[in-house]
């Protein structure tokens, strides 16, 4: 989707298609899900209505049962591929970022620790520029604009994933002005 062209995929395709955390939750209405945007959804077009509650406003996907959890049911798990890829909504091209509230309800950039590649990584200088780069994307007028119509795609405080920064643009249009920065982790 042009809108998300400024995000680059941080984690190599190749550890990718071999990880098995992306995609997978342990139960169906799993807070972890994806949101997809109205947009996003009308993206991938036919047969996306019954997997969302507001295909026009948009919503969190109903994931599919496999195994002893649950996936996305546009994760294809004998191939590792997402059916959706090049349509696929921001929460999941984020990822290994995550967009959550602090424990104090301030938005905030994360990394996932649930990721393999980032459990490796995080410290690396690269993940300090990637995370930089996210943090620019994340503070332009659309994606501030989308992210205050979409507040579901903010997740609630996860304490496997390391608070990297505020959001103060997104914050400033969600919280009153006085809000807490919270206690994020430097990068």
């Amino acid at each position: 989707m042009e809108p998300y062209s400024g995000l680059k995929q941080i984690v190599p395709s190749s550890l990718c298609l071999t990880c098995d955390v992306c995609c997978r939750f342990p139960e169906a209405e799993s807070v972890l899900r994806p949101f997809f945007t109205g947009a996003e959804i009308a993206a991938i077009g036919a047969a996306a209505d019954f997997r969302f509650d507001d295909v026009q406003g948009g919503s969190k996907i109903h994931l599919s049962p496999h195994d002893d959890g649950c996936i996305c049911p546009y994760f294809d798990p004998v191939t590792q591929h997402c059916k959706v890829y090049n349509a696929r909504p921001l929460d999941c091209r984020l990822y290994p970022f995550a967009l959550l509230h602090d424990e104090n309800g301030v938005a905030m950039l994360g990394l996932d620790t649930k990721c393999p590649y980032i459990r490796d990584h995080a410290d690396d200088p690269q993940m300090a520029r990637d995370a930089d780069a996210v943090w620019q994307f994340l503070a332009s007028d659309q994606i501030v604009a989308l992210l205050a119509a979409h507040p579901a795609l903010i997740g609630p405080y996860q304490d496997d994933v390391i608070l990297l920064r505020p959001l103060p643009h997104l914050n400033a249009r969600l919280s009153p002005p006085n809000a807490s920065a919270g206690n994020p982790r430097p990068v």
